[in-house]
């Protein structure tokens, strides 16, 4: 979250974030709605809140039609930040993956026009049922968020994407559409939900689900494609473009022409509409309420405002916390009329601003608070976010932490303005660039890892690299000293830079040693101007969202764990998607070449003692299947090919040596302390180099095993068998043929989280894949 007060400089009262006492100054909040209904005694839009589980989980062709088309007052509400998924476009996951997926449903938003609402809970991955959702989720908990959002934004018509039913599949999915239901009969409950803690009661008045998943029990079409010849778009070609915002899913969208239909099921009505099967629209029954104007299923739109436009400009792109910054702010007048700004006087009265023309001024804006997501601006209570959902949408609070100002037109009347408080410049390739201006230490230090993993008692050699970021306001000198554990030394333990205004800069150490068994912690501080700073962050940059910062101390956690390594280890490694497993293998001594899919053919594979190939790695490269044959080559003239988890594009001809097959739902073991069954103690893979037991399943995070095969062909071996609570086992953690003179390992083990997230058991089984006896 970005805080900070400006000082005026000149007699505007123009309202940026604040805190204190200086807010209630400043305080010039946002009206209420801009798609109101232009009749009656009193004024009031019509909003529809649509409730999910995960970010993509929402039906953007119907909010795009109810938001754009229909001038409905239009809201998401995902119970997620979807931090338990996967990463088509980068390495990030976890927490660092939630904070990607907050920014891409805010940038569907910003093209579909609806808000955007986020419940407290933590996506801890694949749930198989409601049951076992609850048991991270505390259903109280929930129930309260969801109550919060629904009295805070007070939807009349309110949608789920799923049942509540097993039908759903994931747990979260079932649980979504269960406190949906639960919300909506009890949002009037203030003895429950008192107005001093979840605002005033409220009624919606009619409760939908999506039927695109069960067209038969539709009770409502609605064609989505149509056409708005004002925007120049179907309401479906809009809605595309907002789906592929979700990149990091891989969820581009094709923009398709024409009629497109889209299913609801109308479930509970409080209004006097037709039967469900009757029903012509989902606004039916609302026009009988005299608060409402719907004029042929649509909301009459809002008159045009004249375009007007705020631009906040920072003198700088990073603000050291504590200190202050110049905002230069504009109003620009683009339309045809003059309009005031009430807030400015001149000689008493209110500044006028002319058509084609623009005011200018500046402000000074003290950082307060740092620039992070604010949902981590403190841990997390187990699977729960510590900070308490407010009711305020996540637009909302992108818009509070700009700059904004009310101005007035005749005959349209108050217009409110807002504005990011951005560093603006020009690049020579990418042209107009803005940047949002961030609040940070005066000296950020972050180190390239937070975890890392040693084999214990032997020689232990790694380059610690911290990243300093300046944001103090001129040049200064800047120490890091670093502080090791008993074990370990460093060439030095101290280093002194030079940085000036907004610098980044790289101090390397080189640190060596050896560690017994166990878990040890090495810290760096970095000192400037009599300060000293022990964390930093991580930046998150993708063309397609807003950046974002991750903050994290400066310590570096090492797990030394007795791992014995395969000799005369050369292993090429082909990166999957969310990979961050050969960065681990490297910590651990494991000679490692990355070798692209696309420079397969022209690599010499026979010098390699094993190939990797990361997770999903097929099924985000194209190229990666069609130089398969290579591999298999490779494999047949003697190598061993280690395979980690795929999807479906693993049961197609000729990506493994021999068949498996997926269930239409594939099966997984999504509790990570689930028993582990050894069917094949003998199994070299289980003996050589390392003895792996019970306890290398000891400490492992989020699941078993991903996208199980459910059969595979007779070559295979297995030798681990697991399954969740009331299922049967499933066989195909690990699954390992002879090929030719070679070996060919597939392993849906999650192999991929443990390894990066320290836990010792992962490496000494993977150091098992990569070599010893051949499979027979």
């Amino acid at each position: 979250m970005n805080r900070g007060v400006l000082i005026a400089a000149a007699a505007a009262t123009i309202a940026l974030p604040c805190s204190g006492a200086a807010q209630a100054l400043f305080n010039v909040a946002p009206p209420k709605n801009d798609l109101v209904e232009t009749a009656g005694p009193e004024v009031v839009p019509v909003r529809v809140l649509w409730i999910a589980a995960h970010p993509d989980d929402e039906d953007t062709n119907l909010i795009a039609w109810l938001a754009r088309g229909r001038n409905a007052e239009t809201a998401y509400m995902s119970l997620t930040r979807g931090d338990g998924g996967q990463n088509l476009i980068g390495n990030q996951l976890g927490e660092a993956l939630g904070v990607i997926r907050t920014e891409e449903l805010l940038a569907a938003r910003r093209i579909d026009g609806a808000h955007q609402y986020f419940g407290r809970e933590y996506d801890f991955g694949f749930s198989k049922t409601a049951d076992e959702t609850r048991k991270h989720w505390p259903q109280d908990s929930l129930l309260r968020d969801v109550i919060t959002v629904m009295r805070a934004f007070r939807p009349h018509i309110v949608i789920t994407t799923f049942s509540g039913t097993p039908r759903d599949g994931h747990g979260h999915h079932q649980v979504s559409a269960i406190v949906a239901r639960d919300a909506y009969n009890l949002a009037t409950d203030t003895v429950q939900f008192p107005t001093s803690e979840f605002g005033a009661p409220w009624r919606p008045l009619k409760f939908y689900r999506l039927a695109r998943f069960s067209p038969e029990d539709r009770t409502l079409s609605i064609n989505v494609g149509e056409y708005n010849a004002f925007l120049g778009a179907s309401y479906q070609e809009i809605a595309a473009d907002s789906r592929s915002q979700h990149k990091s899913q891989g969820e581009g969208t094709l923009r398709r022409k024409g009629v497109v239909w889209d299913y609801l099921t109308r479930v509970d009505s409080r209004v006097p509409a037709p039967p469900a099967k009757e029903e012509s629209s989902i606004f039916a029954g609302l026009d009988t309420v005299g608060k409402y104007i719907v004029r042929d299923g649509r909301v009459t739109p809002p008159t045009g405002a004249p375009p007007i436009e705020l631009e906040a400009v920072a003198d700088r792109q990073a603000l050291a916390q504590g200190d202050s910054a110049k905002i230069s702010l504009a109003i620009f007048n683009r339309g045809r009329v003059p309009i005031t700004i009430p807030a400015i006087k001149v000689d008493g009265k209110p500044r006028t601003v002319l058509p084609d023309s623009a005011y200018r001024w500046t402000q000074w804006y003290v950082g307060r608070e740092l620039s992070q997501p604010w949902w981590l601006s403190t841990p997390r209570n187990g699977d729960l976010f510590s900070p308490k959902v407010s009711g305020i949408s996540e637009d909302e609070l992108e818009v509070r932490r700009g700059a904004h100002i009310y101005v007035r037109s005749d005959p349209t009347g108050p217009i409110y303005l807002s504005a990011p408080i951005v560093f603006h410049y020009v690049d020579r390739v990418r042209g107009d660039v803005q940047r949002p201006l961030i609040v940070a230490p005066g000296v950020s230090i972050t180190l390239d890892q937070a975890v890392t993993m040693a084999r214990a008692n032997a020689p232990f050699k790694q380059l610690l690299r911290a990243t300093l970021r300046s944001a103090l306001s001129d040049s200064a000198p800047v120490t890091v000293t670093i502080s090791l554990p008993p074990g370990l030394t460093a060439d030095s333990l101290a280093r002194t830079t030079v940085m000036s205004a907004g610098a980044t800069r790289t101090v390397t150490f080189k640190v060596r040693g050896t560690l017994p068994r166990g878990t040890h912690e090495l810290t760096a501080t970095a000192t400037a101007k009599g300060k000293s700073y022990r964390t930093g962050y991580i930046p998150i940059e993708y063309a397609h969202i807003n950046p974002q910062r991750l903050y994290r101390p400066s310590t570096l956690v090492i797990n030394a764990a007795d791992v014995v390594l395969p000799a005369k280890l050369n292993v090429a490694y082909i990166p999957g998607v969310g990979d961050n497993v050969a960065p681990v293998l490297q910590q651990l001594g494991v000679p490692l070449t990355i070798v692209d899919a696309d420079d397969i053919p022209q690599t010499d594979l026979s010098r390699f003692t094993a190939i990797v190939v990361g997770p999903r790695a097929y099924q985000a490269s194209p190229t990666l299947q069609d130089n398969n044959d290579y591999l298999l080559t490779y494999v047949r003239n003697g190598g061993r090919l280690v395979v980690q988890y795929g999807q479906a594009e693993m049961q197609r001809p000729g990506i493994l040596p021999y068949p498996i097959t997926l269930a239409p739902r594939a099966e997984r073991v999504t509790d990570e302390n689930a028993p582990v069954i050894f069917t094949d103690p003998q199994s070299p893979l289980l003996n050589s180099p390392n003895k792996i037991t019970q306890a290398d399943f000891n400490g492992w995070v989020q699941e078993r095993a991903s996208y199980m095969p459910s059969t595979f062909d007779s070559h295979y071996r297995s030798m681990l068998a697991m399954n969740d609570p009331g299922e049967q086992p499933n066989r195909a953690a690990i699954l390992a043929a002879p090929y030719g003179r070679g070996t060919y390992i597939y392993v849906p083990l999650a192999l991929f989280r443990q390894l990066p997230a320290g836990v010792p058991g992962s490496a000494r089984i993977f150091a098992n894949l990569l070599g010893g006896n051949t499979i027979r």
